[in-house]
């Protein structure tokens, strides 16, 4: 077909070049058309024009008409489902949002009128701006890479990164000790290795070697980064260190602007320090720095009222005390100094009630306990309740308290008779005195005679504490080496010295401690050769514990020499405190002695006026005269704490302050005997 469009394409144009000489017929063939068929059996004609010329031509083909559909049926309207009868819902009212009246605006005022904010002369003095100056382009210039040489760590480098490891890392204080020891002796690693071994050896609990070479630092270094470092840390571990360590580390945080603002530890010691020195000044501004939300605000308040004491503040330290005790409870060590310290001021000011509770308060456990109830005693005295001072007197007398010394209850207890006229009771009392205390008073003076060296007083306290059962040492009743013993001047020293001596035995206990570390570190290479599967792992697991062994037998040696020079200083400084210890006993001794020399000097003319009154008060009662019938018991506690006695029996410990005398007063009743 396409070629028969072709054809008559070609046939089309050439007639239309050649004009109306082609003449095609509308019907029927040409006579002289001649049939061919072709091997395809596709008939073909051959064509002529009108003028006779033969050309092809193709006919048109007949190929009918086309086919009409028509259906084989009626096909009926069609049926659709009828319609469904839906009922629709009413729909609800005021679904549309209410209408919003908009109130009128009323008393609208107009705005003003605009102001003029700026002028044209202001415009005209607008600064001008200068151009920016022109920015020349960078220069640049191309890259020279070098190679430099490397730093490569030495052993010490090695030594130093290793000992860092067991320090801060696996806690392993004596290996790390063993290597800093060998690194203070180079020059280029001795600052830091000097300031590691002082850490170390607080990890070690040697807290005065601590001291004595972070000190070392500080103070030699010329590095101000490391001396800053060794104030920091002395600033920081100031709680392991001692009052008196103050006056070498505050010259040191002046130095190097430390900042201790924030340390309420480092203030309260710096505060104590400078109390005992007597510079109050720095007291009151170390003070100032320690916020009442802090742990040691309770010592810090206790300083506050001896530094307000010292410096004539009597009413700001008994306002710091009373505070001190509503805060507190008797779980607080110094709680007993508060109450005594605060009862003394309220004596002072001859408060005697409130003197006599805060007596009340110091514990029974504490050393200043028996001080307190003889200055109660007193305080009943001044008060006029005679019954109650003769009382706790009596109960001090009794076998609980025999091994005590305290010769000037008895003086009190002998006041108490004679204001209550029973001169009998007073008398029997001076004879007890008399009779115990009077042998001391001679052994004291024979022990003064014989014992003139300072130490003597410290080696015969320290007698006693090996053998605390013996009666006497070097002639000295043993109460008396207790109350000699426990005054807080001696205490004091002697708990540093007893430090030292466990610092010694830790010191000592490295050196086993490494052998022992040796020993187990061996154990464990036997176990890894037993063990160990193949050849490489045996060889990785030995490794390091060949290592540890090697450090560990090398710093026995290592150490050896610090430590020994360690414990020389040690013993250096213990003996200077024994000779502190030792002044103050041989100070306490002398007090203690004057006092009983003091009260037996008084047994003469407490008899004189137990004698003279005794013979005043026959002569009244003689002429018919009446008993004194006045009460005073402004200072009797409260109901079911105070006992009544009549005959020496057996006293409960806890009740002891509580007690009053069943004696009646039997006085004028317009005079009392003096006393």
């Amino acid at each position: 077909m396409k070629k028969f469009i072709i054809s008559t394409l070609l046939i089309s144009s050439a007639a239309a070049s050649a004009g109306p000489a082609l003449v095609v017929k509308s019907a029927g063939r040409a006579p002289e058309a001649k049939l061919k068929v072709k091997s395809s059996k596709v008939p073909t004609y051959s064509l002529v024009t009108a003028k006779g010329g033969k050309m092809q031509q193709i006919p048109k083909l007949d190929i009918g008409e086309e086919p009409r559909v028509s259906a084989a049926m009626d096909i009926s309207p069609l049926r659709l489902p009828a319609a469904q009868d839906v009922q629709l819902k009413p729909v609800k009212k005021n679904l549309s949002p209410a209408f919003v009246v908009i109130p009128t605006l009323k008393d609208f005022k107009p705005a003003a009128k605009a102001k003029v904010v700026t002028s044209t002369q202001a415009i005209d003095r607008i600064p001008e701006i200068k151009s920016l100056t022109t920015v020349v382009d960078p220069k640049t210039k191309d890259a020279e890479p070098a190679l430099s040489p490397i730093k490569e760590m030495t052993a010490n480098d090695y030594k130093l990164l290793q000992a860092l490891i067991f320090l801060e890392v696996q806690k392993n204080y004596e290996l790390a000790m063993g290597l800093f020891a060998e690194l203070i002796e180079d020059s280029k690693y001795r600052a830091e290795a000097l300031y590691q071994y002082a850490l170390t050896a607080k990890g070690l609990n040697l807290n005065s070697e601590f001291r004595e070479y972070m000190l070392k630092v500080a103070k030699e270094n010329g590095n101000k980064e490391w001396k800053t470092r060794a104030t920091q840390q002395l600033v920081e571990n100031i709680g392991i260190l001692e009052t008196s360590d103050i006056k070498f580390i505050e010259p040191l945080v002046q130095q190097t602007d430390v900042d201790t603002t924030q340390n309420a530890l480092y203030q309260l010691t710096k505060a104590k320090y400078f109390l005992n020195e007597g510079q109050l000044t720095q007291v009151d501004d170390a003070l100032m720095l320690i916020p009442e939300k802090s742990e040691h605000y309770n010592e810090a308040l206790l300083t506050s009222g001896i530094f307000n004491y010292r410096r004539g503040k009597l009413d700001d330290s008994i306002v710091d005390m009373e505070k001190l005790l509503k805060i507190t409870d008797k779980s607080w060590t110094s709680r007993s100094v508060a109450a005594i310290t605060l009862a003394r001021m309220y004596f002072q000011k001859s408060q005697f009630k409130e003197a006599f509770q805060s007596y009340l308060q110091v514990d029974k456990s504490d050393p200043l306990w028996m001080q307190a109830m003889v200055e109660q005693a007193w305080t009943q005295i001044l008060s006029e309740d005679y019954e109650g001072a003769a009382g706790n007197m009596f109960s001090l007398h009794t076998d609980f308290f025999k091994n005590a010394f305290s010769p000037e209850s008895y003086v009190v207890r002998t006041v108490g008779y004679l204001n209550l006229c029973q001169f009998g009771d007073g008398n029997q009392v001076l004879g007890e005195m008399k009779k115990k205390y009077t042998p001391w008073k001679t052994k004291m003076e024979t022990y003064k005679k014989t014992h003139t060296a300072d130490s003597a007083y410290y080696d015969t306290v320290k007698m006693w504490l090996k053998n605390s059962d013996l009666k006497e040492v070097d002639g000295l009743p043993r109460s008396f080496i207790v109350e000699l013993a426990r005054h807080p001047g001696f205490t004091k020293v002697q708990g540093q010295i007893n430090n030292y001596e466990d610092e010694i035995i830790r010191f000592n206990k490295i050196t086993i401690s490494l052998i022992r570390m040796s020993k187990e570190i061996s154990q464990k290479q036997n176990e890894v050769i037993k063990t160990a599967k193949t050849a490489e792992e045996r060889d990785h697991l030995l490794g390091p514990l060949k290592i540890q062994e090697y450090i560990a037998k090398k710093a026995v040696t290592s150490i050896k020499a610090l430590r020994s020079k360690g414990v020389a200083r040690i013993e250096t400084e213990k003996t200077e405190l024994r000779g502190l210890a030792s002044v103050a006993l041989q100070k306490r001794f002398k007090e203690l002695h004057a006092s009983l020399g003091r009260v037996l000097g008084q047994n003469d003319v407490l008899q004189y006026e137990l004698y003279s009154g005794a013979g005043e008060h026959i002569r009244y009662q003689m002429a018919g005269g009446d008993v004194n019938d006045k009460k005073r018991d402004e200072l009797k506690v409260q109901d079911g704490k105070s006992l009544h006695w009549k005959t020496k029996g057996e006293v409960w410990e806890d009740e002891v302050g509580h007690y009053r005398s069943s004696l009646k007063n039997v006085c004028p009743k317009d005079a009392v005997a003096g006393g």
